[in-house]
Parts: C-alpha cells; structure tokens; sequence
C-alpha cells in the first residue's frame, strides 16, 4: 500500500551500486527503515543531500507489512534546514544527536507523536539560533526524557534515579541539567565545557540506566575537539 507521513532523516547506509537505506522517525509509524533507489547514481534527478541527518521531508512510501525494509517513492522537503547541515558547529551537534537518536528511538506508531512534534521543534529551533549553539545537544537530550515517559523534574531527580552517589558531588553539573529542565530550548544558558561534558556524561549514563542503550557514541570525540 501507498504511505504517506512527514518524517525525520535519522542517518543513511549506502546499499549496493547506486541506492542507500534511510532510517527516519515518521510522525505515524516510529522508526522506518526505506530504499531510495538510484539516488548515488550521476542520472538521479534528486539530490542525496536530501537525506543528510535532521532533514524535514514529506514521504511517500511503498509499505508492505510483512517488510523490515520500504520502498520510498517520493520526497520533498517540508522545512529547510540549511544551516544545520552547513554551519560547523550545528552540523557537529547534529552528527551527535542523530547517533543517539539512532539508538534510542523505535517502531512505535501509537504513542511518537507528542515526540515527533518536540523532535521537528527542536531541529527547527537548532535551525533559528545565531547564537549559543554550544549547549544545545545537552539541552535537547533533556528535554526529550519527557517525551520517551520519564518524569524527571530537575537534576537531583535525575541523579537519584540512578543512585550513583558519585554524581552528587558535581553540584555545577546538576544545577546546569536543572535550568536545563526548565527552561526553552531557544533560551540560552551560561556554562562551561567543563561543566557541560559533567552534566552530558551524567545524562548518557541516565539513558542507559533506564534502558534506552546508548552505547559508545562515536561521534562524542568529535563534539568535544568542537566545542571543548
């Protein structure tokens, strides 16, 4: 059957001579998986920069249910995001946010729309900002918990969750995921590297505490040498 859905590139795969597999989270079904086929090739009429991570696209798909893997047909894109993918700093966060992403977010067509609507927020808001960029990943993840059913209220919370006694001693990091918690996404907020890798270390740990397997992120190194 033929789909239609908004969705959220997540990464891309090569896949034989001339295709790729996109992975994108759709504002219907969750995490898919789609064949867009020829797009490598030099006679594709579209562009494989259509698909680079945090791309906002209209889709039109080829189902089959009994398939782990779709056929996509069409696309467009249905909000730019030019700067992501072309100011340094954005595109770093991007890589790094798209690799969690990646891991955490799954199939599940009955309850991502609240999550959908906060993911195409927050791409639009990383889009907008001129400025202030370099907490923004720290500031994303924790808004997200929210929206993946944890009910976190501030960083004492969030510690205890997990009863690592360790954390406490790093006031500055857990008073940073407290105004993070509650403040906008837009919003900035004053820290240090120092301080902001505390506080992401802090937060990754709290993922895989609850279950969302994280994992070694790669592109970590990468944000730290951008944003030290």
């Amino acid at each position: 059957m033929i789909v239609k859905t908004r969705g959220i590139v997540i990464n891309y795969i090569k896949y034989q001579e001339s295709s790729i597999i996109v992975r994108a989270f759709t504002e219907d079904s969750g995490m898919n998986s789609y064949i867009v086929n020829g797009v490598r090739s030099s006679r594709s009429k579209k562009s494989i920069g259509f698909f680079q991570p945090f791309s906002l696209l209209d889709l039109i798909a080829y189902v089959n249910p009994n398939r782990d893997i779709q056929r996509l047909s069409e696309w467009k894109t249905f909000q730019p995001t030019f700067q992501i993918h072309q100011n340094i700093s954005k595109s770093t966060i991007t890589l790094f946010l798209s690799e969690v992403l990646g891991k955490i977010l799954v199939h599940e067509p009955d309850e991502n729309k609240g999550l959908f609507e906060f993911l195409c927020n927050a791409i639009a808001t990383l889009e907008a900002l001129d400025s202030n960029v370099h907490h923004f990943h720290l500031h994303f993840l924790l808004n997200m918990i929210p929206h993946l059913g944890f009910g976190i209220s501030d960083g004492d919370e969030l510690v205890n969750s997990m009863e690592l006694e360790n954390v406490h001693n790093d006031r500055a990091a857990i008073e940073l995921i407290t105004q993070m918690l509650n403040s906008d996404l837009s919003i900035p907020i004053a820290s240090n590297a120092t301080t902001r890798l505390a506080a992401l270390e802090t937060v990754l740990s709290y993922f895989n505490h609850h279950n969302l397997q994280v994992g070694e992120i790669k592109s970590l190194k990468v944000l730290h040498q951008v944003f030290g």
